[in-house]
């Protein structure tokens, strides 16, 4: 059970930001919570700050994107100090503002926002993952069929792949779709997004054995989030 619980972990990941305008608030909370460099009560700070802004600043979609956000980055920093509980009432706060958007306009980051805050729960609640499962990839191709460029929505298939155990699992599979991401304009995604692509290509190397690629994906994440840790979580 362990080991089904464990790969639900690098579903955790938090991918995107892409066209979306931010307050500086908010990326400075995200920074934090990849650089793990701060206190948990630092982490909460910056995250009530974050969300201080957006409700003045954003409105419409953007607004509801923005929280869903807020709340996965506060649920995995709750996540890595253990506190599943905790965590999971962020993700589910995560699950209904990303509902709420596609409520008011269906677009591709709103499903794709929805699926991984699902992934987020599936990991800190296994009952749950084990109902729950198939709607990641479910929204993540709905977010695809919005927009075929969404490469967080392909990274969220691909991570299924990697990090699901046998009988679920393909490793090879994918990371065959994490190098069809490199191909693709992964240059253009935002450092959140490379930085966990780096780390799941570095998990399918270790999970590989291939310990020399993995170090080379390892240090090109460690140039983005030089303290960041997650590969402890990741790879037992």
């Amino acid at each position: 059970m362990k080991r089904i619980i464990n790969f639900y972990i690098l579903l955790l990941l938090p991918l995107a930001i892409h066209a979306q305008v931010f307050p500086g608030s908010f990326i400075l909370f995200r920074d934090t919570v990849y650089l793990q460099n701060r206190s948990l009560l630092d982490t909460m700070r910056l995250y009530t700050a974050a969300k201080h802004d957006i409700e003045n600043l954003l409105t419409d979609v953007d607004f509801y994107l923005a929280l869903s956000r807020c709340e996965y980055l506060m649920g995995l920093s709750f996540r890595v100090e253990g506190r599943n509980s905790e965590a999971a009432a962020y993700f589910e706060q995560g699950i209904a503002w990303a509902e709420e958007s596609l409520e008011l306009r269906p677009t591709s980051e709103g499903y794709r926002l929805l699926g991984t805050n699902i992934s987020f729960l599936c990991e800190v609640r296994f009952s749950y993952g084990l109902r729950n499962f198939g709607k990641i990839e479910e929204n993540a191709n709905r977010a695809l069929e919005l927009n075929p460029h969404n490469l967080a929505a392909r990274y969220l298939i691909a991570a299924q792949y990697v990090a699901a155990p046998w009988p679920l699992g393909n490793v090879r599979r994918g990371l065959t779709l994490l190098e069809e991401i490199i191909k693709q304009n992964y240059l253009s995604m935002d450092k959140e997004d490379q930085f966990n692509l780096f780390l799941m290509l570095e998990t399918a190397k270790r999970k590989q054995r291939n310990y020399e690629e993995a170090q080379i994906w390892h240090e090109r994440g460690a140039a983005i989030y030089p303290t960041n840790n997650f590969i402890s979580l990741l790879v037992k």
